[in-house]
């Protein structure tokens, strides 16, 4: 089975050398048909000219979108370029060590799931946060949870693997694209009783950037939208049996 890692990127300048070099050495050694797709997000630093560096090796795509669309945008745009037979979704900042990739990869190899996700607050990971980075973390996902009937420890950790066709049938009802895309993500499958299994972050997870208080406000409302499309106007139902 072809392996496609999908990585956004914004801002990273020269950090997203290594991270590109990192993830082709780990993935090389495990796997003989693989490929990188790379997603600068709009970057107004050097990260693209960075980036592209890579451009000659036929295992590795560099994209670059003319302005900053959001990370579930970007996504999107590299797992639609993508030819694999497993998506894995991973953060260009290597925030979570890219060894998680084979975790997530052989779980859905070796057993019967379609969506495997990192949990950084599995009881076996080894996450590093703050008292507040914790608190506001884990208070959107009971959000999430309460909102939509989300059963999982975590969403927003940027280490997601998928079965191919898992992405083809629900990305046509997505709508998010930037701070509640993971949510939505997680929604559309759950209707499609999809199986979906959490491991632990078996790498260290150091949370080192701030929430801002746009932001926060910002997913709020990305997760009052997902709510009013799936509790009250029964958007993605309608979308995934074909009556839109």
């Amino acid at each position: 089975m072809k392996v496609s890692v999908v990585m956004p990127a914004y801002m990273l300048s020269k950090h997203i050398m290594y991270s590109i070099n990192i993830v082709d050495k780990v993935m090389k050694k495990h796997y003989n048909d693989y490929e990188i797709i790379v997603v600068d997000d709009g970057s107004h630093d050097d990260t693209y000219v960075y980036a592209s560096k890579f451009s000659s090796y036929k295992h590795i795509k560099i994209f670059r979108l003319p302005k900053n669309m959001g990370k579930g945008f970007a996504l999107l745009y590299g797992y639609r370029r993508s030819c694999g037979d497993i998506i894995v979704f991973f953060d260009g900042d290597l925030d979570i060590d890219p060894r998680q990739i084979i975790l997530l990869v052989n779980m859905l190899k070796n057993n019967d799931v379609d969506i495997v996700i990192t949990s950084k607050w599995h009881p076996d990971s080894k996450t590093i946060a703050s008292p507040t980075r914790r608190f506001l973390s884990k208070s959107f996902y009971y959000m999430a949870k309460i909102f939509l009937g989300l059963n999982m420890n975590d969403t927003q950790t940027g280490a997601k693997a998928f079965k191919r066709y898992v992405l083809d049938e629900i990305s046509k009802a997505m709508t998010i694209k930037r701070y509640a895309f993971d949510i939505e993500l997680l929604v559309l499958a759950s209707l499609k009783k999809y199986k979906i299994v959490e491991v632990p972050a078996l790498w260290k997870i150091k949370l080192t950037s701030r929430f801002k208080i746009k932001e926060i406000i910002r997913m709020m409302i990305d997760l009052l939208a997902i709510t009013y499309r799936y509790r009250i106007i029964k958007y993605y139902q309608k979308i995934l049996n074909g009556q839109k």
